[in-house]
């Protein structure tokens, strides 16, 4: 009833694109009320047509994949300068006898997920000292309310690292889950383990001046926005260190050469620009040119070579 006269905020709307019950009541509110804001972090999610049954909804003209782009023009993109710096670091474990055995074995049948399971069982250690020294030092440095956000890959996994993580912090700070995050003293609460797929709709890390995670299988969007949950607005430090730990010469070694990979190709200019000077970019871009000039001669050289053969060919 009081839609109409409404004006409503859809938060992390690409969470609506699903054909559900709960999209179809979103859907219909947007289309009732007299004003309504769409906003996201992840616009894009699978395909286009996720994103356009919105954008039909913010215009006055029928939308299809051949006018998306006027749609999308509509769209309005903010990005706040929050002057948090991210520290991104990689802490790498040897590989062990025992690893480097089991892997063996498990490659002879193609068993990539038991290989992965294995080597993030003997990379949990690893991670936990991480973890542990991390908020050590964050508490020490930023009073009794700051931690580490330690990320599992699911239930189970965040299980276990809650047991290793009370065990080395010897009584120093208490570690939970999820649900300490908004526990009445989660102040004393050093270390909050979460599952990857806790990637948004909570503000209360922001307490925390560190993440550390494994490399874990999904998509760089949800990398992105769990990242988000530490660096963003109501952080007070000035930096936040993003720690991944993994074995190397493994499997999840190579995953997360090839996130890295991923994640570097959606880079605008401006932070190319900004990771590589204007003038390595100059001389890159002379090499470039350089190369296709030598390279247009020496083509033109086999046409000419090859009309030649011919023509010699045809005279016999």
């Amino acid at each position: 009833e009081k839609a109409t006269s409404s004006v409503i905020v859809f938060d992390e709307v690409d969470e609506m694109y699903a054909p559900t019950l709960r999209t179809s009541a979103a859907r219909r509110l947007a289309q009732l009320c007299a004003k309504f804001v769409a906003q996201t972090a992840t616009p894009m999610r699978k395909n286009e047509s996720q994103l356009r049954a919105w954008l039909a909804d913010t215009c006055s003209f029928p939308v299809d994949s051949r006018n998306l782009l006027v749609a999308a023009s509509g769209m309005v993109s903010i990005q706040l300068e929050l002057g948090i710096q991210s520290i991104e670091k990689l802490e790498t474990t040897p590989m062990l006898d025992i690893v480097r055995k089991g892997c063996r074995s498990l490659i002879q049948s193609r068993a990539w997920l038991e290989m992965a399971k294995l080597v993030q069982f003997h990379t949990d250690p690893a991670m936990v000292k991480t973890a542990v020294d991390l908020a050590m030092n964050d508490r020490a440095s930023h009073g009794p309310t700051g931690g580490v956000l330690l990320v599992a890959n699911d239930l189970k996994h965040a299980e276990k690292l809650i047991q290793l993580c009370s065990s080395a912090a010897r009584g120093a700070f208490q570690v939970g889950g999820f649900d300490s995050l908004e526990a009445h003293n989660t102040a004393s609460y050093g270390i909050i383990v979460v599952t990857k797929d806790k990637d948004r709709g909570y503000n209360s890390a922001c307490r925390l001046g560190a993440m550390v995670t494994g490399a874990y299988a999904g998509n760089a969007a949800s990398r992105h926005q769990i990242r988000g949950r530490l660096r963003r607005l109501g952080q007070k430090r000035s930096s936040v260190k993003f720690v991944t730990v993994v074995m190397e010469h493994s499997i999840l070694s190579l995953l997360h050469t090839r996130h890295n990979a991923v994640d570097t190709m959606n880079i605008s200019l401006e932070q190319l620009g900004q990771i590589f000077s204007s003038d390595v970019l100059h001389g890159i871009s002379q090499q470039v040119e350089s190369t296709e000039k030598t390279k247009r001669p020496r083509q033109d050289e086999e046409v000419d070579g090859k009309r030649k053969k011919r023509h010699k060919k045809r005279k016999d």
